[in-house]
């Protein structure tokens, strides 16, 4: 009798361990049947704005997957702008080289964000500026940047174009009390704290009570005189036109919004009881904000546009949504010891607003590795062998990619979800995902900073993407020299 039971309890268990290990074999199979090479991605019909998204900021496979997934799109969906999360102060420059203007690529992102400074970078606007050689006027493909985070870049344009249209609305821009400089390095001071890991130079409540006292009557004021500004550049319209075009004019507007945005979000931090933030509120308060005006910008790119358009961003930014974002900083916070409320630590994204406001007609896309390696982007441009550490991404459909033979797939997840295994996987299970942004300020030397669950975010896919891109491998991206 007890030979039997043990026999049967042997039985149980082998059908279990076959089970259990035949599941990745299935889901491969099941991936075989769903997910396609990069070049033969699909978009639904009456899809106006496609975000595409990068796990990290510094590996060479999100970037190049970039010119990929817009050769795809303009080739077969009459995509004809790429929009990404740079400034968007600096479009111009782009615009110009892409038309075939007798400019150095180097000259023209001068001033951009570095981890943009890269070979891959350069293969995608290279391409876009010969296809530009042979397409008609009204097929050309256009640049635009999203973002909103350099108020020095805006000042200048934004000044040339009030002082050649019109001498007193220059002039109200140019009494605005809190310079740029002084604006930005306001920011460094509230953020510091949640950027910068050593908690010497902690932002204390002594210490923001002193900036707060010093700057937000100044800010406040600014703050009134830029809505004015705006106000009356609106009034004034026809006449700003007349004196330049159209879109001279809606540019400058746009610019003004941005200038707007910055200064608010500063103004909105200072204005609250944050001193026992440590920095955290303050990087919140300034990321809602920064979204939120990236939004706008892509509501009024939308409409410049000849067809839907591409932006390209963080899969933080892009994704529809990303649940309990506010946990992912509550653990940060908590790792240095300071305990905040995790409600005041979430962000509503832009592509969760994006989402809200055009519905399907929001396609996202975002982007993983099964294993990766990582650097900070100053150390990629400026060290032969940086300071890296190795992340390896372990949950069922990943490990299921590996087993299929090309290093990278496009997976829809409409498609996807017709198989009840996949469906199941796509929808409910909280799958550990790469999450990453630039690494700098991170000192990868450090035991600290290699513990690979901090590169790591718990998702629920189908909630986050429309779409995913798999790669096998992520290498850190090639400087452009």
């Amino acid at each position: 009798m007890r030979r039997r039971l043990y026999l049967a309890w042997i039985t149980v268990i082998l059908i279990l361990l076959t089970a259990c290990s035949s599941q990745p074999n299935d889901l491969t199979n099941k991936l075989e049947k769903y997910a396609v090479p990069v070049k033969q991605l699909t978009i639904p019909d009456g899809v106006q704005i496609i975000g595409l998204g990068e796990a990290t900021h510094n590996n060479a496979e999100f970037q190049s997957v970039r010119l990929d997934v817009f050769k795809v799109l303009v080739e077969k969906y009459g995509v004809r702008t790429l929009v990404l999360e740079e400034e968007f102060a600096g479009f111009e420059l782009m615009n110009r080289y892409l038309s075939g203007e007798d400019i150095e690529l180097k000259d023209v992102w001068e001033d951009w964000i570095p981890m943009y400074h890269t070979q891959e970078m350069a293969a995608l606007f290279n391409w876009m500026r010969e296809y530009n050689r042979s397409a008609s006027s009204e097929e050309q493909l256009q640049y635009w940047g999203m973002d909103v985070q350099r108020p020095n870049l805006i000042q200048p344009i934004l000044d040339k174009y009030l002082k050649d249209v019109d001498c007193d609305l220059y002039r109200e821009f140019s009494s605005i009390n809190v310079s740029v400089d002084d604006l930005m390095g306001l920011f460094y001071l509230l953020v510091g704290d949640e950027l910068d890991s050593d908690r010497d130079r902690a932002l204390t409540a002594s210490m923001y009570k002193r900036i707060q006292h010093q700057w937000s009557p100044l800010l406040q004021k600014d703050v009134r005189l830029i809505e004015q500004l705006i106000h009356k550049m609106n009034m004034k319209a026809d006449h700003l036109i007349s004196k330049s075009s159209k879109q001279l004019y809606e540019i400058a507007m746009q610019n003004m919004l941005s200038i707007y945005a910055y200064y608010s979000s500063i103004n909105d931090s200072l204005i609250r009881d944050y001193s026992k933030g440590y920095g955290f509120l303050h990087f919140i308060s300034h990321s809602q904000n920064r979204d939120t005006a990236m939004k706008e910008k892509v509501d009024w790119i939308i409409n410049q546009a000849n067809g839907p358009i591409l932006i390209a961003g963080h899969n933080g930014h892009i994704a529809k949504k990303i649940k309990a974002s506010g946990d992912y900083f509550v653990k940060i916070a908590e790792d240095k010891g300071i305990s905040i409320d995790n409600e005041m630590l979430e962000i509503t994204y832009i592509g969760e607003q994006l989402k809200k406001s055009y519905g399907d007609a929001y396609y996202t896309i975002g982007t993983s590795f099964n294993e990766g390696v990582l650097a900070a982007d100053s150390m990629i441009r400026s060290d032969k062998n940086p300071p890296s550490l190795t992340v390896r991404i372990d949950n069922i459909l990943l490990n299921s990619f590996m087993k299929l033979p090309e290093d990278a797939y496009f997976l829809d997840f409409d498609r996807a979800m017709q198989d009840k295994q996949l469906k199941r996987i796509l929808t409910k299970e909280m799958l550990k995902m790469p999450h990453i942004g630039s690494l700098n300020g991170v000192d990868l030397n450090d035991p600290n900073s290699r513990n690979s669950d901090d590169y790591q975010f718990e998702m629920n896919l189908d909630e986050a993407y429309d779409a995913l891109i798999n790669f096998r491998h992520a290498n850190l991206f090639t400087p452009y020299r």
